[in-house]
This record gives C-alpha cells, sequence and structure tokens, in this order.
C-alpha cells in the first residue's frame, strides 16, 4: 500500500488541512469583530457561525455551501416569524414550526445545509417569541456579514489549488496501468500467470479510485480559484477545465483501463471455451501480446506523444493479426468472434493512443 496514493493521509493532507483551519480561525475572527465593533451588535453570535460556513477546501464549494446555509437561515427565520407573531412561543407553535421546517428541509438544493432550516425556526421561535422579527433580523445581519468574510478570506488568502496532488495521482495511474498490461500479457502468453493479472487488475482498480477522487478534487479547486488565473487557467464556475493537461489524460487512461479489462474478459473466455474453434491458437496468443505490451509502452510515454517508430511497430504487428479477419468467410461459428472481439477492443487503445492535433 505504501505505492499508493493516498489523498486522505499524509502530511500534504495535514499542511493543507492546518492552512484551513487559520483561515476559518481568521474568518471567525474577523467576523466576530466586524459584527461587535463596527456594526454594534452586542452578541453576534451567527457571525463567526456563518463565517467557518465559508471556508471550504475549494472556493466553489465555499460559495455553494454558503448560499445554502444563508437559504436555509432565511427559510427557517421565515416559518418562524409569522408563527411567532399569531401563535406564541408555546406548545401549538413548537409543534407547529417544527413540521413547517422539516417540510421545508426537503428542499435538495440546500444540500448538507437542510438541517439548519428547522434548527433556525425553532431558535427564532424560543428565543423571539412574539417579538421574531425584533429578534431574527440582527442575527439575518450577522449571517450575512459572517459569509461575506469567511468567502473573502477563502477567496483571497491562500485560496486552495489540488493540482500538484492530482497530477501526481493521474501519472500514478499511467505507471500502474501499464504494469497491468504487462502482467495481462504475460497471462495471455502463459495461463499459469493469470494470478499476477488479477493481482495487478486490483492495485490498478484501487490507485484508479484514488486518482479520481484527487482529479475530482484538483478540478473542483479550479473553479473561481484566483490562483488558477494566476496559472494561465480561467475561472469557472461550472465547465470542466479543459486546458488542465490531468483532464485529458485522466479520460484517456479510465477509457484505456476499461479497454484492456475488456481484452482480458475476453481472453479468459476463449480459453475456458468449450469450442475448440473459439480457442486462441498458441501463435495468436503470443502475438497479441506482444501488441499489448507495445500498448503498455506507449501508455507509459503519456501525456507525451508517441514516437513514431514504436507507433508503426504497434500498427503493423495489429493489422498483421487483422489482416486474416478482413475477408468473407472469416467469422467463427456463433454470434461471438473472441479474436475478433479482442483486435477491435486493441485497435481503439491504439487509435486513442495516437497524437491528436491541437484543438
Amino acid at each position: 500500500m505504501g505505492g499508493y496514493v493516498l489523498p486522505w493521509a499524509g502530511w500534504r493532507y495535514w499542511r493543507e488541512r492546518l492552512k484551513l483551519i487559520a483561515k476559518a480561525v481568521l474568518a471567525g475572527v474577523v467576523a466576530w469583530a466586524a459584527a461587535r465593533y463596527a456594526v454594534g451588535h452586542s452578541e453576534p453570535y451567527f457571525a463567526p457561525l456563518a463565517a467557518l460556513l465559508g471556508v471550504y477546501p475549494s472556493v466553489v464549494r465555499s460559495v455553494r455551501e454558503s448560499l445554502a446555509y444563508g437559504a436555509g437561515f432565511v427559510i427557517g427565520a421565515a416559518l418562524a416569524i409569522p408563527v411567532g407573531l399569531w401563535i406564541g412561543p408555546n406548545i401549538a407553535g413548537i409543534a407547529v414550526v417544527p413540521f413547517l421546517a422539516m417540510m421545508a428541509s426537503g428542499w435538495r438544493r440546500l444540500g448538507g445545509q437542510a438541517s439548519q432550516v428547522p434548527f433556525t425556526a425553532l431558535f427564532a421561535l424560543l428565543l423571539g417569541g412574539h417579538d421574531a422579527v425584533g429578534y431574527t433580523l440582527p442575527r439575518l445581519g450577522d449571517v450575512a456579514l459572517g459569509l461575506a468574510v469567511g468567502l473573502a478570506v477563502n477567496a483571497l488568502v491562500f485560496p486552495p489549488l489540488h493540482l500538484r496532488r492530482a497530477e501526481y495521482a493521474v501519472e500514478r495511474t499511467r505507471d500502474v496501468l501499464a504494469e497491468a498490461m504487462d502482467a495481462l500479457a504475460a497471462a495471455v502468453t502463459d495461463p499459469d500467470e493469470r494470478p499476477r493479472w488479477d493481482e495487478a487488475d486490483e492495485r490498478l482498480r484501487t490507485v484508479q479510485e484514488q486518482a479520481r477522487h484527487a482529479y475530482e478534487q484538483g478540478r473542483d479547486s479550479m473553479r473561481a480559484n484566483p490562483r488558477a488565473r494566476l496559472r494561465g487557467y480561467r475561472m469557472r464556475w461550472r465547465d470542466e477545465p479543459e486546458r488542465w493537461p490531468a483532464t485529458r489524460l485522466m479520460n484517456t487512461l479510465e477509457q484505456a483501463a476499461t479497454y484492456v479489462r475488456s481484452i482480458a474478459a475476453t481472453h479468459a473466455e476463449a480459453m475456458d471455451a468449450e469450442s475448440e474453434e473459439l480457442r486462441f491458437s498458441e501463435a495468436f496468443r503470443h502475438d497479441h501480446a506482444r501488441v499489448i505490451g507495445m500498448l503498455a509502452g506507449l501508455v507509459r510515454r503519456l501525456p507525451e506523444a508517441p514516437g513514431e517508430e514504436e507507433l508503426a511497430d504497434a500498427e503493423r504487428l495489429q493489422r498483421h493479426l487483422e489482416r486474416p479477419h478482413h475477408g468473407a468467410g472469416t467469422d467463427a461459428p456463433g454470434l461471438w468472434d473472441p479474436q475478433k472481439e479482442v483486435l477491435r477492443l486493441s485497435r481503439l487503445m491504439l487509435d486513442d493512443l495516437r497524437p491528436r492535433p491541437p484543438r
């Protein structure tokens, strides 16, 4: 496990965590001081609480969670005010407010901040009572101030940009995929090597899952992030960062891993087939194993373009294996031809690994 990418462990995680904690503390202190001394609220406890919600591992998530928290607070207060005015903080009011608030908290757009609706509604009713408006409006100002401070601190003070970790994770996936392809080539040549392929595939799945986690975290951190702009990327809210090289590499590797697993499964089915005509000959297995090995070499070169000679060698051997299947009457009995299937998959992978013209 030591060679795997662990996005949730290690000193990098704690370094980022400490930065986030420091920003949260700064945002809470600034929000409290601003609400207490600049605005003049005697007990602005909602200001630092809201400020903490503006500090998340990515700028865009901070905005999303802050808006959801603010919406939950407004909805909860809007429900508590009429109940406080017309019913009051009694048994009937306490029964009505949670019912309405829990119904309103089912709005999916509130996400993880849905619990803020019943919390605020009950809080405003019990403490505000018949004067729920006078109690709620100053707190609403504290929430707005706290959210603004939290978002400003998160966006301006070391806005998190998790690109290097994601790029390393994607490159690690590339290396592990190439190793798995070597194991598959050995298993195709010698069926006794199939346990080696199974172990390599399991390792690939683990690394691939961790790389996807790190990549999505890096992609999310680019959105609405001023540091991304400084590194030459456009600040976006929704669109995927197409100019980030890790995006194309991650997509290519995931597609290649799908092809490789399909090739492995088809070879296994052919070797275990009852019909002799569906089983691969030793010569075919050796030649296709060479193709897989050549494709592994092309994968190792990513994201650089493969060498012309390497690409030509792989193309030449692939065409040699495809040639017997181009003529009429070359299909195996039945609806499934395993040779054509593995050649189709290696052809798709070879075409995906060719250099593409820039957009």
